[in-house]
């Protein structure tokens, strides 16, 4: 394992190395420190010595940097080695006739290998090496250096030219060699940064598929969680339109226990001004603490302190939590558990009518969607509040059955709207026959459904729409398709459907006969200004008739009065 970990460190390219410079320049440097060391043995020149040791030296510092990467030290090893080796041939061979000379080219040839940043690296080695060759050769001629070869002019000339030729020869490959290796390099290095460019955008994609994912999953959770509260508000609606007939005390009380149930809250009051609307009195509550509250008549007075007193002046829903400013509404002994609450108006048309209070243990455990789905809720107990409020013409008086429209008085034969959607989507009024199947719907106030019908006839759907167990109005559907079944799906969502217009038509109808009141208060008022306007006996009787001729619209209006006299005279103004 050792042994292992050393020739790793030894010959492994670290990270942005050439492939391989590591292996080859720590091979190439302990071969050439051993050759260099075991010339010592062969001379006994002093020169020589120090020659040799001077060359170790440097194949060993050469050698080092290699083991640590540092590769611009390496053309030192064989300009050194060169010199030595021209030292030895002049000083124990035979001058220029040794054929250590020949060493300098292998020599050139390492210079080429390690001076690849460098073209002129080469270029001086080779003219050094030559211009020494012929010096020493010349030193021979003039007996300056021994010669027992009888070395002359014509010698150092060829041999000259021969090693110009190879070396230049060398210099050109390895030029040639260099500048593909730069393009390969180059290639390389755009390899790797296209590399790094692919990961980024690998892991950019993926860190943005991953968002977009949570983001997803956090959606697909929000929406889940809103269909469950729209979902149980519209049980709620069901639930409370299916207990209409109870007690109107009771009927909220199940109200309050129904949201907390299916809403999971704490605390679930309901609200409601009184007739004055001075003070907002608790009328139903689930929670043990509500129940304390209701039996000692708790209220609230309209735009005091609290959030249910705010909304009711404001009718705008509010959220509290138990922090900052709205820390103040938490000090109710009868609720110590509540963190966080929101206060929603109960409106019917535009004025506000009660407020509907929730409270939770979680803090912040109310946002802007819990507020829209309250106010969907509030919104529809509001039109059940207001319909029993009306019932009997009282305040919030107990509803009884007196004044119906009792089924029978559909099947009159009376003036009430009826429509009728054709298949190309236009509508108009109609009034259809007897039909076997829209009276069966009137008479028992169930849904009464055809699907094989006697031939000649259509699939037939009746659904009766009713207000309080009373049928109102009948949804008739035909298709035109003989082999239509009817599915429990289509039945369900008719039958919703038929719920949700029998309470848009009584609010539909409650509001036109408040405006019609109103209008009628209107007419009173202005007639009343006008008659005491007047001081004189004849002007408030013909103001009198004038008003009243111009406020119902009609020919001739006259008013006789008949005071008491003793011959029995009247006096009459048209």
């Amino acid at each position: 394992m050792k042994n292992s970990s050393l020739r790793d460190y030894l010959l492994k390219d670290r990270p942005g190395e050439e492939f391989g410079q590591r292996a080859e320049a720590v091979v190439t440097m302990s071969l050439g420190f051993l050759a260099t060391a075991l010339s010592i043995f062969a001379y006994q020149n002093p020169i020589v010595y120090i020659a040799s040791a001077i060359t170790n030296a440097v194949a060993i510092f050469t050698l080092i940097q290699a083991i640590r990467g540092r590769y611009n030290f390496l053309i030192l090893f064989p300009t050194v080695t060169a010199l030595s080796i021209c030292l030895v041939a002049i000083v124990e061979g035979e001058g220029v006739h040794d054929l250590i000379w020949m060493g300098n080219i292998g020599l050139h040839i390492l210079v080429n290998v390690y001076s690849r940043r460098n073209n002129r690296v080469p270029i001086i080695y080779g003219i050094a090496m030559i211009a020494l060759f012929i010096a020493a050769g010349l030193a021979e001629i003039y007996n300056i250096l021994p010669n027992p070869r009888g070395t002359d002019l014509e010698y150092i000339l060829l041999n000259s030219f021969f090693f110009l030729t190879i070396m230049g020869a060398t210099t050109a490959v390895f030029h040639r060699h260099r500048a593909l290796l730069d393009i390969s390099i180059k290639n390389r290095n755009e390899q790797i940064l296209a590399n790094q460019r692919l990961q980024e955008a690998n892991r950019n994609l993926e860190d943005l598929a991953r968002a977009r994912t949570d983001d997803l999953n956090k959606a697909n959770d929000q929406l889940q969680i809103k269909t469950m509260r729209l979902q149980a508000a519209s049980e709620i609606s069901q639930e409370l339109m299916a207990n209409i007939n109870e007690d109107p005390e009771e009927l909220l009380m199940r109200a309050t226990r129904s949201i907390s149930e299916k809403f999971g809250f704490y605390h679930v009051g309901i609200f409601l001004l009184n007739d004055n609307h001075e003070y907002a009195v608790l009328r139903a509550a689930n929670s043990k603490g509500g129940q304390q509250m209701l039996s000692r008549r708790h209220q609230l007075r309209v735009g005091g302190a609290g959030i249910v007193g705010y909304v009711s002046q404001s009718g705008k829903p509010r959220i509290a939590l138990d922090t900052g400013a709205d820390a103040v509404f938490f000090n109710n002994p009868d609720l110590p558990e509540t963190r966080s609450e929101i206060a929603i108006p109960l409106k019917y048309g535009l004025a506000t009518i009660g407020v509907l209070d929730v409270q939770s243990t979680k803090s912040s455990a109310f946002t802007m969607e819990d507020a829209n789905t309250l106010s969907t809720l509030a919104n529809q107990l509001a039109i059940v509040i207001r319909n029993l409020q009306t019932s009997d013409d009282g305040a919030f008086s107990a509803y009884t059955k007196k004044g119906r429209r009792t089924a029978a008085s559909l099947t009159e034969k009376q003036s009430t709207p009826a429509y009728s959607f054709k298949p190309d989507g236009s509508i108009s009024s109609a009034r259809p026959g007897t039909n076997p199947t829209v009276d069966k719907a009137i008479a028992s106030g169930e849904i009464v459904v055809l699907n094989q019908p006697p031939k000649g006839n259509s699939p037939t759907l009746a659904v009766p729409v009713k207000l309080r167990d009373q049928v109102i109005g009948v949804l008739h559907i035909e298709s035109s398709e003989s082999s239509r079944k009817w599915t429990e799906e289509e039945v369900s969502m008719v039958q919703a459907i038929s719920e949700r217009a029998a309470l848009a038509l009584e609010n539909a109808r409650l509001l036109e006969n408040a405006t019609r009141r109103a209008e009628q208060e209107q007419t009173i008022a202005h007639v009343t200004t006008q008659i005491g306007a007047s001081s004189d006996f004849d002007r408030i009787l013909q103001t009198t008739i004038q008003e009243l001729g111009q406020a119902l619209k009609v020919s001739r209006t006259f008013i006789q009065l008949t005071p008491p006299s003793e011959n029995g005279s009247e006096r009459t103004t048209e």
